[in-house]
């Protein structure tokens, strides 16, 4: 959540909206709050020296009565706030206090301009939001201190992307923060001219999946909707039809996730959108567990029985679950390795995923006759990190344990958060392109490609078969086996989901008993359709980057399309590696201690 807060501030009706909006955040939020009002150059000429300075004492005291009447709202809730006043152009001088005290969210009040006007002339808060350093409020309609008014329903873009990801985040903890309803909104572009980037019906459902699931974790009321059409009218829409309060959606999507400016949707719901908006950009230096880490947690206690278990992991598209007591005080948690090891699970969750409902349901029927709660499956001895760790000592020691996730904890060791491997590489990922990047951890070091690639990994030819395809593939930590023609280009990527995504109907059946036949179970036959190869089993979307490549690239491309695992190819396409998030942690790992 937002820790320092700077709110513009020049006596209009818009920015007094603005300023109560910053005062009720600061508040909720026990955030640091600042003003700044610009100051105008006084003019050039003027025909005597006693005009100047009349006009000097005129500023002044307008600018007095500025900081005298932010100060005093600010008060009034209980709030310090410090006023700055600074001389210059206004959006540059908003944009260069923004930067300079490191704040996390500007808010800005919206005068109310037509929009034709805006195209024509602009605006000081669309000026300033689309090249904000941080995330930014814009704040429509009268508030007033005192009024009651607050947030009471809030709409919120899933759209996948990392700043979208961190968007919902957001949206969650001002649900929490004040007691809010969230609509989620997943927009599918139903036009044949659809950008590449957008999202597909199976993710899109898997969205909503997740952001359920962190919901209810974190007792915030939420519904999801799902929209065909263009991304900023549905959601100009849908924030209409809910009586929004306000929308929350990342400052940039799919296309261009790391762009210093905001995208079009952003751009055009800023100008436009029928209720207060805030745009969501990573914090300009991330440096510790609580900026980073994912609040609302799903968790069991000890004696949830299996099925349910395997359930809230497989449904809630969960990767790890902490197991609590009465107190929420951590005791253990299960991951898929536990259920491998001592639940009876005989497939990994990311395979179950991909089964059909109907086998799902019967696999979870069997799994329920089991007498096994979750402390007989949970691993006891587990690493936790406190909320004010910085970045470095979560990288350390993710990689000394070889461990994806930490459970953070406060002093009494009650479960406060979890953040993960991904949590950590997109925050590395998001650092802007700018020179205060070269503040963060990552930012500074020159590591490439070459040195976290790995060419240990099978590589087999279109036609190989397979059995002997999963053979090799199982066998690898990996699990990844990569496909390259006669030319030793590479055409695909086969995983062991990809054997039941990329697969037909009848075939299925077939492949999970592979899957299965992996830790011993007798002969397995051919499916009717004749033999399968690797051609029909690969992945053939490849994200790839080449040797040379910085790190950082290499994290950004992982993170804007979802992926744990990246090909290294040479200029001819040539296999040369693959590259993937744990040894990515590797390496930042000795840059931290270096």
């Amino acid at each position: 959540m937002f820790k320092r807060i700077l709110v513009a501030y020049d006596g209009s009706d818009g920015a007094r909206a603005g300023l109560t909006m910053a005062i009720d955040i600061a508040t909720r939020a026990e955030a640091e709050l600042s003003s700044i009002s610009v100051e105008e150059h006084l003019p050039r000429y003027a025909a005597t020296i006693s005009e100047v300075e009349g006009a000097k004492e005129q500023i002044d005291e307008h600018f007095r009565k500025l900081t005298k009447d932010a100060r005093d709202a600010a008060a009034l809730a209980g709030v310090e706030l410090d006023a700055l006043v600074r001389q210059g152009h206004e959006v540059a001088e908003i944009l260069r206090a923004a930067r300079e005290g490191k704040f996390d969210l500007l808010v800005l009040g919206v005068h109310g301009h037509s929009r034709i006007f805006e195209r024509i002339a602009g605006s000081t808060s669309l000026g300033v939001a689309r090249v904000a350093p941080c995330s930014v409020v814009l704040v429509r309609g009268a508030r007033t201190a005192g009024s009651g008014e607050g947030i009471e329903r809030i709409v919120v873009g899933l759209d996948g992307s990392p700043l979208g990801r961190l968007a919902f985040t957001t949206a969650l903890e001002f649900g929490r923060l004040w007691g809010a309803s969230l609509v989620g909104v997943t927009v599918r572009e139903a036009s044949p001219l659809a950008r590449p980037h957008a999202l597909a019906a199976p993710y899109a459902d898997q969205l909503a999946v997740a952001a359920e699931e962190q919901a209810r974790a974190a007792g915030v009321a939420f519904q999801h909707v799902s929209r065909i059409g263009h991304a900023a009218q549905s959601l100009r829409d849908q924030a209409h039809e809910s009586q929004a309060d306000l929308l929350v959606l990342g400052a940039t999507g799919l296309e261009h996730p790391w762009s210093p400016s905001i995208g079009g949707t952003a751009s055009t719901l800023a100008a436009d959108a029928p209720c207060s908006v805030l745009l969501v950009r990573p914090p300009q230096a991330v440096l510790h567990v609580h900026d980073i880490m994912v609040r609302a947690v799903t968790s069991v206690p000890a004696d949830a029985p299996l099925a349910e278990v395997v359930e809230r992991l497989v449904r809630g598209n969960v990767k790890a679950l902490p197991v609590v007591d009465a107190r929420r005080h951590l005791v253990g948690i299960i991951t898929g390795g536990d259920l491998l090891r001592r639940g009876d699970v005989e497939l990994r969750l990311s395979i179950k995923r991909e089964l059909d409902p109907d086998t799902l349901r019967e696999r979870l029927r069997t799994l329920a006759r089991s007498e096994k709660k979750a402390r007989d499956v949970m691993s006891r001895h587990v690493t936790t990190i406190g909320p004010e760790a910085d970045l470095a000592t979560v990288i350390e020691l993710m990689a000394g344990h070889g461990i994806k996730r930490l459970p953070v904890v406060d002093e009494d060791r009650e479960l406060i958060g979890i953040v993960s491997r991904a949590d950590v590489l997109r925050s590395i990922a998001a650092v802007p392109r700018s020179p205060d990047a070269g503040e963060h951890l990552v930012a500074r070091t020159a590591r490439t490609v070459a040195e976290a690639a790995t060419l240990d990994v099978p590589v087999v030819s279109p036609d190989t078969s397979a059995d002997e395809v999963i053979a090799k593939l199982l066998q690898h930590r990996e699990r990844r086996v990569v496909v390259v023609g006669a030319d030793g280009g590479v055409l695909g990527v086969i995983g062991d989901r990809d054997f039941l995504a990329h697969s037909a109907p009848d075939t299925r059946p077939w492949l999970v008993r592979m899957l299965r036949g992996a830790a011993g179970s007798p002969a397995r036959p051919q499916p009717s359709g004749g033999p399968v190869t690797a051609t029909a089993l690969m992945a053939p979307s490849l994200i790839t980057v080449q040797p040379t490549d910085s790190l950082v690239h290499a994290i950004r491309l992982m993170m804007q399309h979802r992926v744990k695992r990246l090909v290294v190819v040479d200029e001819q396409k040539r296999f040369r590696g693959l590259i993937d998030r744990r040894e990515v942690l590797r390496l930042l790992a000795g840059e931290a201690r270096g």
